[in-house]
C-alpha cells in the first residue's frame, strides 16, 4: 500500500500575504482609533471654551446686577470689548486695594468688566464682549443683551471637514452666546 505524502506540513502556519491582510485591517483599525481621540479632544477644548465663555457670562450678569448705579450711568454699556489682560483697569477697584474705596460705581463697572475677562488665565481664544440695552434710551426696567464671541477649533460644518485644505480644516471658526437678562 502507497502511502500518501503529508499536505499538512505545506499548509502549517499563517502565510506571509494572510500576515500582510492582518497588519492592514489592524493599522486601518488603529488609524480610526487615532482620528476619533483627535476629534475628542478638540471638541473637549470646544466644550471648555463655551463652559467659560457661559461661566463669565453668568459672572458679568451678577456684577451688573450688584451695582446699579453703575448700571444707570451705563458703565456696563461697552461695544466689541476686547480684555486688555497685561494692564490692570486705574483704580483698581478689588476689595483687596485700597484703591477700593476710592471707586465711584462706574469705575467700579469698568472694572467689573476686566476681571470678569481677565481673571481666568484660561480664557476663551479672542474673546470679544457686548453689551447693550435691548430697548432704546435704556430705561430703567430695560432689558440687557450680552454678546461674547470667541475664536474656536470646533468643525463649521461636514463640508469644511471634507475639503483637501488642511488650512481650511483646521482653521478657528467664531462662536457666539448671546444671553438677554433684566438687571
Amino acid at each position: 500500500m502507497k502511502k500518501k505524502p503529508n499536505d499538512n506540513k505545506f499548509h502549517s502556519g499563517a502565510s506571509l500575504i494572510e500576515v500582510l491582510i492582518a497588519l492592514l485591517v489592524f493599522s486601518i483599525g488603529l488609524q480610526g482609533i487615532a482620528s476619533l481621540q483627535y476629534q475628542a479632544i478638540k471638541e473637549n477644548f470646544d466644550s471648555s471654551q463655551r463652559s467659560q465663555a457661559v461661566w463669565a457670562a453668568q459672572e458679568l450678569v451678577a456684577r451688573i446686577q450688584a451695582n446699579e448705579l453703575g448700571r444707570e450711568a451705563g458703565g456696563y454699556l461697552v461695544n466689541d470689548f476686547t480684555a486688555d489682560c497685561d494692564s490692570e483697569p486705574d483704580p483698581y477697584c478689588a476689595d483687596t486695594t485700597t484703591d477700593a474705596e476710592g471707586c465711584d460705581a462706574t469705575q467700579m463697572a469698568t472694572f467689573d468688566v476686566w476681571e470678569t475677562f481677565c481673571s481666568s488665565s484660561s480664557s476663551p481664544l479672542n474673546l470679544t464682549a457686548s453689551i447693550s440695552c435691548v430697548d432704546a434710551g435704556c430705561p430703567a426696567e430695560s432689558d440687557y443683551q450680552l454678546t461674547l464671541q470667541w475664536s474656536s477649533k470646533a468643525v463649521a460644518d461636514d463640508t469644511q471637514d471634507m475639503t483637501d485644505d488642511e488650512d481650511a480644516r483646521e482653521a478657528l471658526i467664531r462662536q457666539q452666546f448671546i444671553q438677554v437678562f433684566r438687571p
